[in-house]
């Protein structure tokens, strides 16, 4: 089971660490791929920084965790990406649905899953 845990989380780390480069710093398809058209400093600098940092932030705490065997490091991407997945379902209710946004969703609900299972297989939290 460990096994099988760590490399779903080794998979989420590749996966969202792309993304968020890619983002970051090739963000040419912002349009077909999110719906987004990026004009404008603003626009692309809350792109390039709020939105891509954070899911470098993620994968990198992912990476942290999965290197030092600390729970946080995967208990603080959990409530990140739960938080993230909670906003989709706030505007779902309040903006209505799209089916663009069931790629999304699934990925989150995976991240979710996976990072629940790899905090319980660490008995290591740091106070």
């Amino acid at each position: 089971m460990k096994k099988t845990v760590n490399a779903l989380v080794v998979l989420s780390i590749i996966t969202v660490l792309l993304l968020g480069i890619k983002n970051m710093f090739f963000p040419s398809d912002t349009l077909e791929l999110y719906g987004i058209d990026l004009k404008g400093a603003l626009i692309h600098n809350t792109f390039r920084g709020p939105i891509s940092g954070t899911l470098i932030g993620i994968g990198l705490m992912l990476l942290m965790g999965l290197r030092t065997k600390n729970k946080t490091w995967y208990q603080s991407s959990l409530l990140l990406i739960s938080v993230i997945l909670f906003g989709r379902i706030y505007s779902i209710i309040v903006d209505g649905w799209s089916d663009a946004l069931m790629p999304p969703i699934v990925v989150e609900v995976f991240l979710i899953v996976v990072l629940y299972f790899a905090s319980k297989q660490l008995d290591v939290s740091k106070k």
